[in-house]
């Protein structure tokens, strides 16, 4: 799985450089998405169109088309003659987002467990490797490729499921949760958990039992919310009840 360029601290002795496989548009878009993913650019905080370019060493064009992108991804707050700031995180934005990845994250998980028998077994060990290596970065600590291998595993998990459409409406959400999902795995204890439980999700599946694929994938999503809001609020939050 390729990773976009580390973010650069503000100050950096060294300016980031667009490889010449990307645009531009698209290289910004990958800096200042990570930027504000990893709290390097913080929530509320007011966003620099001049200074960030001249950072980047590109024009305002592309970085405006980067800062749209994210505003459509709800993580940049775009507004009309002011500066752009960074969305702040919220209580009721995290539920309303990962209830919603909930209901279709256990839809796709229980499809996934369905798949044909020689097509899941084929995987098992892509899964192994994939659960050893979320291990190895939660051991040394490495929260950018925790979360990276969080996203590699669902991917796979959710491939299997043969439905698009489904898919394509859950990395909707997705794009709008990453900044939660980033904040929550930040936490070795939890990231931890998280692997955790990704190994009980893909031993139902490899049996083919889709009721507890589902039921495991919904508990893994959900109970990231409730530690996750309480994080946010300053006190244990509750999930709403299963629709």
């Amino acid at each position: 799985m390729t990773s976009s360029p580390p973010p650069q601290r503000r100050g950096s002795a060294t300016r980031p450089t667009a490889p010449w496989s990307l645009r531009k548009q698209d290289w910004a878009y990958q800096q200042l998405r990570e930027r504000i993913l990893t709290g390097v650019l913080a929530p509320g905080e007011q966003i620099s169109q001049e200074a960030l370019a001249q950072e980047l060493g590109i024009s305002r064009g592309p970085l405006r088309d980067a800062l749209s992108r994210l505003a459509a991804e709800s993580l940049v707050v775009d507004r009309p003659h002011q500066k752009s700031i960074v969305a702040e995180v919220s209580v009721a934005d995290a539920r309303d987002i990962y209830n919603g990845r909930a209901a279709l994250e256990s839809v796709l998980a229980a499809a996934a467990a369905q798949a044909d028998t020689a097509e899941r077994g084929s995987l098992a060990a892509d899964f192994g490797l994939l659960l050893e290596r979320q291990r190895i970065a939660v051991s040394l600590g490495d929260a950018v490729q925790v979360r990276l291998l969080d996203r590699e595993f669902h991917d796979t998990v959710y491939e299997l499921a043969a439905m698009p459409a489904t898919l394509a409406a859950l990395d909707q959400l997705r794009a709008k949760s990453d900044r939660y999902l980033a904040l929550y795995l930040a936490d070795s204890q939890r990231a931890q958990i998280s692997v955790d439980e990704h190994t009980a999700i893909v031993e139902a599946l490899l049996r083919g039992d889709a009721e507890q694929s589902a039921a495991l994938t919904r508990t893994h999503v959900l109970g990231g919310l409730t530690l996750l809001a309480g994080s946010i609020a300053g006190q244990p939050a509750s999930v709403s009840d299963p629709v």
